[in-house]
């Protein structure tokens, strides 16, 4: 029974993850700021569910994660830096959520991350429709609100047109949604078959509108990268030829219901233009714009290391809420990169630990997904180290949704190398009591006739 309220509970999360965007822009504008931490309570209660079923793991990178958590406190006190809220708030996106990867992965298997995996597939013909009606709305018009009742609170994209956010807050969240969905949608093709065919056929069409329509590069590369890894896992994951002909066939059924979609070429123009924009800007091509972005991020820390005092400017200290705090107004106080800011609040000691712990895990999830494909032929846990591995070490954790979907897709990934057979119940039976032999009545006609005396 506690397993199931965990897992009930992780499904909460995960629902509160994708609509907490809406909740924020549409239905509680007043209380967007402290809906900003709506999963906190829930990830709490799942630890101490988890603590009192004994099944809270303790292992390395939990060890770690907890010094690093004291020790960045301790820095923050020592340096001066005294406000609580800014603190708290610091440990909450860097440490907080980090321990429900273990917690998932002693609670669920491969079957609970593929009925997840399906309501994802399932949630992205809604969100491909809202992202379009977004899409197709003008810049002011009320679906296209900013978080707090925001009127022009979106990105603008191109030809006058905002990146749609769907639900979510801000097109963060399709940047990740849509690779998480293609990693299901790709184990889905290559053989799961947890989903009807023409159910499969609807949730491919949606992910592919969605990218152009979405007017982000990033959205785009993190899905061909997904697709990328699909490809590459398929010699391991089966030898058979039959493997490949349900991919071909889905793919031409997507290929020819695509060119027939208006929306789809409308999308692609308007994604054109934004990549043409962003050539011009650039002065190179398109996709080097994010490649350059994401690799400044991996040099930039050098810069960073030299100029952060040892203690740093304290946890918490370069997010938006300390910006709102101190300034007023929200903005990045310290630095726009996560590592940069990482150094920066923790100083270079603890941010270069902190920096390593999550390209620690990033290697060792990926290490575990290629022992999953080459000793059980189980390319799930590939295909969703490929969404998430980059946002899990260099993606910017301090946005809610971020934070989540990493949190998430490590959970899942570890969820997902754990096969059982599929008659399997998620919690064994309870052993029947022992049972007493009844005795006969012959038996009882023995034990209750009076004892004879013996004769001498």
């Amino acid at each position: 029974m506690p397993h199931r309220s965990i897992k009930l509970l992780i499904w909460l999360y995960i629902v509160l993850l994708i609509v907490e965007g809406a909740l924020r822009k549409w239905v509680l504008p007043s209380f967007s700021d402290l809906l900003l931490v709506i999963r906190d309570p829930v990830v709490l209660l799942i630890y101490a569910l988890a603590l009192r079923a004994g099944v809270f793991p303790v292992n390395r990178f939990l060890i770690v994660i907890g010094a690093l958590a004291g020790l960045s406190t301790a820095f923050s006190v020592l340096g001066g830096h005294m406000n609580p809220i800014i603190i708290a708030y610091g440990l909450r996106i860097n440490y907080l959520h980090l321990p429900l990867i273990w917690v998932m992965a002693e609670v669920l298997n491969r079957r609970d991350a593929e009925r997840i995996g399906v309501g994802l597939l399932l949630t992205a013909i809604p969100m491909t429709m809202l992202m379009v009606q977004q899409f197709r709305s003008p810049m002011d018009a009320y679906i296209n609100r900013g978080i707090g009742d925001d009127a022009v609170g979106q990105i603008f994209g191109a030809d006058g047109r905002i990146r749609p956010p769907g639900l979510f807050a801000f097109i963060t969240g399709p940047q990740l949604f849509y690779p998480l969905c293609a990693a299901f949608f790709f184990n889905e093709v290559g053989g799961s078959k947890r989903l009807p065919w023409y159910l499969l056929v609807a949730c491919g069409l949606s992910i592919a509108i969605a990218l152009p329509v979405s007017i982000s590069r990033t959205a785009m590369l993190a899905t061909v990268v997904v697709a990328v890894a699909f490809v590459c896992a398929l010699p391991f994951s089966s030898a058979k030829f039959t493997a490949l002909v349900r991919p071909l066939i889905l793919l031409a059924i997507l290929g020819a219901g695509l060119s027939s979609l208006p929306v789809f070429r409308e999308g692609m123009n308007v994604f054109m233009m934004r990549w043409d924009t962003a050539e011009g800007e650039a002065g190179a091509a398109a996709w080097t714009g994010v490649v350059n972005r994401t690799a400044s991020g991996f040099a930039n820390p050098a810069y960073f290391l030299s100029i952060a005092p040892f203690l740093g400017y304290g946890i918490g200290s370069g997010s938006n809420v300390a910006a709102r705090l101190t300034t007023g107004e929200v903005g990045f106080s310290l630095a726009e990169e996560e590592w940069g800011k990482v150094i920066l609040e923790l100083g270079p000691l603890l941010g270069a630990s902190f920096i390593l712990l999550r390209i620690a895990l990033v290697i060792w999830l990926g290490w575990l997904s290629w022992r999953s494909l080459r000793d059980d032929r189980n390319a799930l846990p590939l295909l969703l180290w490929a969404a998430i591995a980059l946002t899990i070490m260099q993606g910017q954790w301090a946005p809610p949704t971020v934070l989540g979907f990493a949190v998430v897709s490590a959970g899942l990934l570890l969820a997902a190398r754990k096969i059982v057979p599929d008659d399997d119940d998620d919690e064994p039976p309870p052993e029947p009591p022992p049972v007493t032999k009844r005795a006969s009545y012959s038996d009882r006609r023995l034990q209750a006739a009076p004892r004879l005396p013996q004769i001498p």
